[in-house]
């Protein structure tokens, strides 16, 4: 037989399986068993994320829904109380519970047909149910359902006086048994109910409660004064 023949014959031969040992077999399943736990612990912790992100989307859209307005302002409208840009949190469940104050701030569906149908609106409760709310060159009066005519002294929150001369500070609103009558802080820049007319109860939506965006600030009630007006024709 020749070399080249000895080398084609050693060259074809076919290698021989080397059988496992039972430690190495040991050792591949506990590899393999190793990899599939660290599969799983990896598909519950990617679970437990979604979990968690699905329960706080979950609770944040019930929150917005029920509980509280998250909102940013975008007019200057309610100067000096709140600025334009300012963000403000306006709870719901306070006129679940109760009816709006005067002086209460607060965020309603603005009635007015066109472009701003159903838009929030923010603004000062001025007139409640019943009343009758009367400006006479920018100033506010409150006439009550017995006819007591009362002036509303409005220094603590007023951005500046309000001029005289505009139609709307010349007029008279009667309010049924569940509107309310709001007007911007910033009287000569807000459009507000002496444009559009009262607003009733259904869409009064939330009392604001603070505003936290360029620092924090609590609301409270601002006490208005109603000064009784004697010795003229309320009607």
């Amino acid at each position: 037989m020749s070399e080249n023949s000895q080398e084609t014959m050693t060259g074809g031969e076919t290698p021989v399986k080397k059988e496992m040992t039972a430690a190495e077999r040991r050792a591949r399943k506990k590899l393999e068993k190793q990899r599939k736990e660290e599969s799983k612990s990896t598909a519950r912790v990617v679970f437990e994320y979604i979990r968690v992100i699905a329960i706080g989307a979950l609770i944040a859209f019930l929150l917005c829904k029920f509980v509280i307005i998250n909102a940013e302002v975008p007019t200057g409208s309610m100067i000096p109380t709140i600025s334009r840009g300012d963000r403000m949190i306006g709870l719901r469940l306070a006129y679940t519970f109760s009816t709006p104050k005067r002086g209460d701030v607060a965020i309603f569906k603005c009635p007015e047909p066109g472009p701003d149908y159903n838009k929030l609106f923010v603004k000062r409760v001025i007139g409640l149910p019943g009343e009758t709310v009367k400006i006479e060159e920018g100033k506010v009066y409150i006439i009550n359902a017995e006819g007591e005519k009362f002036y509303l002294d409005e220094t603590s929150y007023l951005y500046e006086t309000p001029k005289p001369d505009m139609q709307v500070n010349n007029k008279e609103w009667k309010l049924g048994e569940d509107e309310y009558f709001l007007m911007g802080d910033n009287r000569n820049g807000s459009h507000d109910c002496r444009y559009f007319g009262p607003v009733t109860a259904k869409r009064m939506q939330a009392k604001v409660i603070f505003k936290y965006y360029k620092g924090f600030e609590g609301f409270k009630n601002k006490e208005i004064k109603l000064e009784p007006v004697t010795g003229e024709n309320n009607n």
